[in-house]
């Protein structure tokens, strides 16, 4: 019956509009599309000017436009609907209450003699109960996996747009697969290899239903969880440390999940004695001897694990060894001794040698090419580092061997027949001889021991630390005592000597000769000039003159012969010892030797040889110094001048002929004269 109904009066309206068609109707305001939320209430606007009363207001909506209302009356299958508005000004608006999923649709309103408007559309909005429901990523991934993650919507009307979500940045399309399935929207995300960059990455689906104003988008998210293998960095790969500080070295370790550090020494099975705190690893008090690399790794079962290293470096102040020698005995005349230090030290140790009390410093180690007497003393072995106070380290070199004659081998002096020679012998030796022998050779090769019995021979020695010095004075030389003079020095490790070859010349007349010679002719000559003047008085050819010695007259005096000098002169020496520099060592009889401490305990029997280098010498890369240019044992004086140094022939003057005769002979004269004038009178007088 409402079928039919409806059709009457649709043919009634359209029979009005063409009866009206002359007086037609203009809309005010056409039907607008909307959007409204489920169970409110919606009013389409529809309004016109210039209807005639002839003309009919339709509304027709959903289902496919089906007829609502005519003019202001609605159809009671539309119980919700309703036209409101002021029919005298042309209103015929459609209210709609509590609006449902089947309200929403296409609206048209018509009037008879209007032209037709477009359609207006109702979107009927039913929020989502929530937000759109997620799957995958539950779990841990490790990096490399793939991983798939699904957002599903959960009911609303319209059905959402899903839209995925790296923090703020939109994920790619190509990445995401859209499914419509029921009314239900889902979006999967496929990441194909995740990296450990992607833990704790938020990935979020948004659902949008298209109308925020009347409901916002909805959102669920998913908080990705990548297991990746620890990765370990270094802050200080190395740490230097003074000793006794403490040391504190780091790990730091990246991993998901969390990883165990441990601690380990390069080379050092046993366990570390310090304390493990995760990543850090405290040493308190630092030895030279916790030195070396550590290694951490970690560890949190997920391949592979990560180290690292840190290399400690302990500095500690130079270090001697202890096992050196403080004495070492050497042999006299030893090719290449080497006496090495030993020391540590980080930073490493600057090692070298100084003569104590000098400034004369060598290379370690310290090396000689020869030793000789003058190398005996106490040497300072000093290591130096940087920041550390220099440590020092003393041993004292003892040089022993068999006696040594400073000098020439052999040599040759001269001395005046009847005169006196001295000559001197200087031995050095560790042991000391017990004497310097004195042995006389003469032409015939026939020896003779000589001492100081002998009436004519003095001998005088005296001793120093390592040195004899022995003279021998030889008064009256003759013929028994031309010949070869040898100076002999023993001691346990051999015997040494020096040849003096003493040729005679002839006797050369002294000064004191020639001064009695002198003073006797001077007196003879006096003696004739008084008797010349006597018999001139006598004979009268000079007569009453008195002649007086006037008072003051100075009288002459012999010259006395000049004293015989035996002082020894200063002898010029060499230090060939293999080591330059010496010029600081003191001075000892004009030659260059070491003031070595006091041995008193040194006895002929009390010697013995401590350094293996005795026995067995090494073979040793040459000396860093330079070398003297001349050889080993040679002297470099010329002849005279070891003559002149070594020994001096005095010349003592032979006994003057006695003076009486000549006063005798004055007197004599004298006394004649004096008879002559008693005998004749008148004469003259001498006082």
């Amino acid at each position: 019956m409402a079928a039919h109904l409806r059709f009457w009066w649709g043919h009634l309206a359209l029979l009005a509009v063409l009866i009206s068609g002359a007086n037609a109707a203009v809309y005010t305001a056409v039907p607008q599309s909307t959007a409204v939320l489920k169970g409110s209430t919606v009013i389409i606007p529809c309004s016109f000017s210039g209807l005639s009363g002839s003309d009919v207001v339709v509304w027709a909506g959903p289902p496919n436009f089906r007829t609502i209302a005519t003019g202001r009356t609605v159809f009671k299958s539309y119980r919700r609907h309703r036209v409101v508005g002021d029919v005298s000004r042309g209103e015929f608006n459609l209210e709609i209450r509590r609006v449902t999923l089947e309200d929403g649709g296409g609206y048209r309103c018509t009037a008879s003699s209007a032209d037709a408007s477009d359609d207006a559309t109702v979107t009927v909005i039913d929020p989502m109960p929530g937000p759109p429901e997620l799957t995958g990523g539950e779990y841990p991934v490790t990096a490399g996996s793939e991983l798939m993650l699904r957002c599903r919507s959960r009911g609303g009307h319209p059905v959402p747009t899903l839209s995925w979500y790296n923090g703020t940045h939109l994920q790619k399309s190509t990445n995401v697969k859209l499914d419509v399935d029921g009314g239900r929207v889902s979006a999967n995300l496929a990441i194909s290899r995740l990296e450990k960059w992607d833990n704790g990455v938020n990935m979020t689906c948004v659902a949008d239903q298209g109308f925020p104003k009347l409901v916002q988008p909805r959102a669920a998210s998913r908080t990705i969880r990548v297991n990746y293998p620890p990765s370990v960095l270094v802050p200080e790969p190395s740490v230097h440390i003074i000793e006794g500080a403490s040391a504190n070295l780091t790990c730091a370790v990246d991993s998901n999940p969390s990883a165990i550090v441990s601690w380990r020494r390069h080379g050092d099975p046993l366990p570390l004695k310090g304390i493990e705190s995760g990543q850090s690893f405290l040493l308190s008090k630092v030895s030279r001897h916790d030195a070396g690399v550590y290694q951490c790794t970690a560890d949190n079962s997920v391949s592979p694990p990560g180290y690292g290293t840190v290399t400690l470096d302990v500095l500690y102040p130079p270090w001697i060894d202890p096992a050196m020698d403080e004495k070492v005995t050497v042999l006299n005349a030893q090719d290449d001794f080497t006496l090495e230090c030993l020391a540590e030290g980080k930073p490493k140790p600057t090692v070298k040698w100084r003569r104590k009390d000098t400034s004369l410093y060598w290379e370690n180690p310290l090396r000689f090419h020869r030793v000789r007497y003058d190398v005996q003393g106490t040497y300072e072995c000093i290591a130096i580092s940087q920041g550390f106070k220099e440590v020092k380290r003393q041993t004292f070199i003892d040089v022993v061997g068999k006696p040594h004659i400073r000098g020439s081998a052999s040599t040759t002096a001269t001395v005046a027949r009847g005169g006196a020679i001295r000559l001197v012998c200087d031995v050095v030796a560790d042991p000391l001889p017990n004497r310097v022998k004195w042995v006389l050779r003469n032409n015939q090769g026939i020896e003779e021991d000589l001492s100081s019995v002998d009436e004519d021979v003095e001998i005088i020695e005296t001793k120093s630390d390592q040195e004899m010095s022995s003279s021998i004075t030889v008064k009256n030389v003759g013929s028994d005592r031309e010949g070869t003079y040898l100076c002999k020095g023993t001691n346990m490790f051999g015997t040494s000597h020096r040849e003096i070859q003493v040729d005679l010349t002839a006797a050369s007349p002294q000064p004191m000769t020639i001064i009695v010679v002198s003073v006797l002719a001077v007196v003879v000559l006096v003696a004739m000039l008084t008797l010349s003047f006597i018999i001139a008085v006598r004979k009268g050819w000079i007569c009453d003159q008195k002649f007086s010695d006037p008072a003051g007259t100075p009288r002459t005096t012999r010259p006395m012969p000049p004293a015989p000098k035996y002082a020894k002169k200063t002898r010029t020496g060499t230090n060939d010892s293999g080591v330059e520099d010496l010029m600081e060592l003191q001075e000892l009889d004009g030659t260059l030797k070491p003031r070595p401490p006091p041995r008193a305990d040194k006895e002929w029997t009390s010697v013995g040889l401590s350094y293996p280098g005795l026995v067995h010498s090494s073979s040793l890369p040459p000396y860093s110094t330079v070398e003297r240019d001349r050889p080993d044992g040679e002297d470099t004086r010329p002849p005279s001048r070891i003559i002149e140094e070594d020994w001096q022939a005095v010349m003592e003057p032979p006994v003057p002929p006695p003076k009486d005769g000549a006063r005798r002979l004055l007197r004599k004269d004298i006394a004649r004269l004096d008879v002559v004038d008693e005998r004749q009178p008148g004469s003259c007088e001498i006082f």
